[in-house]
């Protein structure tokens, strides 16, 4: 797709349309009555139901077009009689006054008015419930930069009034504006409704009392701006007012703005800067910026200690804060956690847990670096062996909804919201990939998202969706959980989170991830270097090659290069066919005869649920036939400096052969088809010669010696896909060997199933979750 980039020549419209109003005045449009009308009786039905849930429009990315870049002091102001239908109104702005309640749904909808007396319909989308724009009340005023203006009904018959309104999308392109000022049309303007600072903080403290903070905070606003311009700085009541919206802003999560306003308070009084660098430190914390919340909190108590009077449970409140900021900064530079604590905190949450963890981010092992894969990437600072925690990471962005069909669209109005509210956020969320869809570009050394115009962070909701698509995780409440097999497996929620988001995808990667409340854990599947790339999975790897490719490209853009998908192009396509029949006819005897599951088999099973002999006997014929069409060149490692790679096409039979034995109690066979899934992830177990062993249950060797991958021990080099399969063999070879009376190898597969888990769930889980 080609990129337009938008420059201030540029007049971006729709698309041509048959329509012949498309970039035209409307000749006919409802009258002020007529819509003031149908506002009134949606807004009266709307009262009937207060509390229904709010939707979201979530972006058509076919539909993408630019957020403005420019001030409203830049823009032409038109009237709304020049609004042209279908159209993007470059290089204009409106400025209207609301005349409505606000119809609320999935955007704000209101009737206003300009100076001229010209009466619209406008629609606000993508503000946050901490913004007065998510709902502005009848009286207030906002510029609409760049207005889009659109049908709001399909065309009608000839003669039709027709219904068009401002679409708002990008939050950034509407400003509430405050009642003095002097962009408002003199005909429009009332003057300030309160004439004081005074009278101003007043109604800000009577509208905090009363919960409603967005106005709060917008009558503090204009308190300050009621100030005395010619009071100094140090003006008692302006540092009053800066207290209070620090408070507020506090409350609202808006911790970049509480942060500013808690600074800006500052008097040089221990008796009351205490509070300043309290409410500073609080912010901090809110951004997880552990270290700057130190200095304020210690600053805090030291004030407080030198104040006239200091108050003990002042100083308390402040410590508690204090302590909880040491603990973060203690998990940032050493990766301790209390994992098993964490997890026993979300399970006592009942049915509806919140999965937000009060953790910090380790991440000190990692380092991001360009890569000679995929832009950039993620590298290792030091060695790290097989179990090493990679990084754990607290989520930038995770709602609570653990819903499939509501959790994306709940992910991108939570990465608005807080975009808007914390701008600082943008520096890490703005420079991950958002994919190939848009069809434009901002200019290098011009404003761009995340700039601040106008006070207001520059956001453009299709460049924010595309980083949604292309960076989220989906994630279970704790991947402990996830693998039970009571579990459903829909119950997920999304998130971000901004450092693992340039770690690169492989098939066969070097780490792991999982998962506890809004914190993602990555731990090494094999032995790292120092300034080696770390590789995830972006998604379950599919064992046909091509299906397994095609996922990258249409989703990510890119052609998968690890050593499992470069191998696999060195098979002819006459064997990968052939594969792809065996497979098949694998897969219709198996369906006949379902594999019992972990519970079944530890309860009992009857005789009528023992898979027959000959369907065995089939499926392990079938199964000989695709390994013998996996070249051992190619998949054992056997050309110079080769790897052993995955052979994912017979990870299915095998288990369903591991079940079928394990049902008869025919542990050898056991043994043996546990073993050949440990081979099929790609991992070394014993030598080749060894698996044609009649008593193959009797060879030795070393199950915790999966991890070395790397052949530094003689083994050869292995491209192991660590899953929780794995596992799953490593307990069916323990079980199968205790019942054989080699306890020492049950005893070590044990070991190695214990270790395995622990890389799957990122911390020492116990093993007994596989069957509940």
């Amino acid at each position: 797709m080609a990129v337009t980039t938008i420059t201030k020549e540029t007049m971006a419209t729709s698309p041509p349309a048959k329509d012949p109003l498309v970039g035209k005045v409307p000749p006919r449009k409802l009258t002020r009555e007529q819509m003031l009308k149908t506002h009134r009786a949606h807004v009266k039905k709307q009262d009937l139901a207060p509390d229904a849930p709010r939707p979201v429009k979530q972006p058509v990315m076919a539909d993408a077009y630019p957020a403005c870049t420019k001030s409203i002091k830049e823009l032409e102001i038109i009237p709304l009689s020049d609004l042209r239908v279908e159209t993007h109104h470059r290089g204009q702005a409106v400025i209207v006054k609301i005349i409505s309640a606000p119809f609320i749904g999935a955007g704000s909808v209101s009737i206003v008015e300009d100076e001229f007396g010209n009466v619209d319909k406008i629609a606000i989308y993508n503000q946050g419930d901490t913004s007065i724009l998510s709902g502005v009340p009848e009286g207030c005023f906002v510029a609409i930069k760049e207005p889009y203006y659109i049908y709001n009904n399909a065309p009608g018959a000839s003669g039709e009034a027709l219904d068009f309104m401002i679409c708002v999308d990008h939050p950034s392109d509407v400003l509430l504006l405050r009642f003095t000022d002097p962009v408002i049309p003199e005909s429009l303007r009332l003057g300030p409704i309160l004439q004081t600072a005074d009278d101003w903080r007043n109604a800000g403290d009577k509208a905090f009392l009363e919960k409603d903070y967005p106005t709060a905070i917008f009558c503090y606003t204009e308190g300050l701006e009621a100030c005395d311009p010619s009071t100094p700085s140090d003006d008692p009541k302006r540092k009053s007012i800066h207290t209070k919206r620090s408070g507020t802003n506090l409350l609202l999560g808006r911790y970049d703005a509480a942060k500013a306003d808690a600074i800006a308070s500052l008097t040089g009084s221990p008796n009351t800067d205490w509070k300043a660098h309290f409410n500073a430190g609080r912010a901090s914390y809110g951004l997880c910026d552990y270290p700057s919340a130190k200095e304020h909190l210690t600053k805090a108590i030291s004030l407080i200690n030198s104040s006239s009077t200091p108050n003990p449970s002042s100083i308390a409140a402040v410590q508690k804060e204090l302590t909880r900021t040491e603990s973060r900064l203690h998990e940032e530079t050493t990766g301790d956690y209390p994992f098993t604590e964490m997890l026993s905190l979300l399970l006592k949450q009942g049915t509806n847990p919140t999965p937000h963890l009060d953790r910090g981010s380790f991440l000190l092992n990692t380092t991001i670096q360009p890569s000679p894969h995929h832009g950039r990437g993620l590298f290792a600072t030091r060695d790290l062996s097989p179990g090493d925690l990679v990084l754990v990471e607290k989520a930038s962005l995770m709602p609570n909804q653990y819903s499939p069909t509501r959790a994306s669209a709940a992910l991108y109005a939570s990465m608005i919201r807080q975009m808007c509210d914390n701008p600082s956020l943008c520096s890490a969320i703005l420079p991950l990939y958002p994919g190939d869809d848009l069809p434009y570009s901002y200019p290098a050394n011009s404003p761009s998202p995340g700039d601040i115009i106008d006070s207001v962070p520059i956001i453009d909701i299709f460049q924010a969706e595309g980083i949604r698509s292309k960076n989220c995780f989906s994630l279970p409440l704790a991947t402990v959980l996830a693998t039970r097999p009571s579990m459903p497996d829909n119950l997920l929620a999304n998130g971000l989170w901004t450092h693992t988001s340039y770690m690169n995808h492989s098939c066969v990667p070097n780490t792991m991830r999982s998962f506890m409340g809004d914190l993602l854990i990555s731990r090494a599947t094999r032995a790292i270097k120092k300034g080696e790339e770390i590789f995830q999975q972006y998604c379950p790897v599919k064992p046909n090659p091509e299906e397994r490719r095609k996922p990258f490209v249409d989703n990510w853009g890119f052609t998968c290069t690890c050593v499992l998908c470069t191998s696999e192009q060195k098979s002819s396509a006459a064997n990968l066919a052939k594969r792809n029949e065996l497979v098949d006819k694998i897969d219709k005897i198996c369906a006949k005869h379902k594999i019992l599951d972990n519970i079944a088999v530890n309860k009992g099973i009857e005789s009528k649920d023992i898979i027959p002999d000959a369907a065995i006997r089939n499926v392990d014929k079938l199964m000989r036939q695709l390994e013998d069409l996996h070249e051992q060149e190619i998949y054992d490692g056997h050309e110079e400096g080769g790897v052993l790679i995955p052979r994912l096409t017979l990870i299915y039979p095998s288990n369903w052969l591991i079940s079928a034995h394990r049902g008869r109690k025919n542990w050898s066979r056991v043994v043996k088809y546990s073993i050949k899934v440990l081979r099929n992830f790609g991992f070394r177990t014993i030598q080749a010669d060894q698996e044609k062993s009649d008593r193959i249950e009797g060879v030795e060797w070393e199950p915790m010696g999966l991890w070395d991958m790397d052949g530094e021990k003689g083994q050869g080099k292995a491209a192991g896909l660590m899953t929780v399969h794995v596992v799953a063999a490593l307990r069916r070879l323990a079980e199968a060997y205790e019942s054989l009376g080699r306890k020492e190898m049950a005893r070590r597969c044990e070991e190695a199933a214990r270790f395995g888990y622990m890389i799957v769930c990122g911390f020492e889980a116990d093993l007994g979750n596989l069957d509940m």
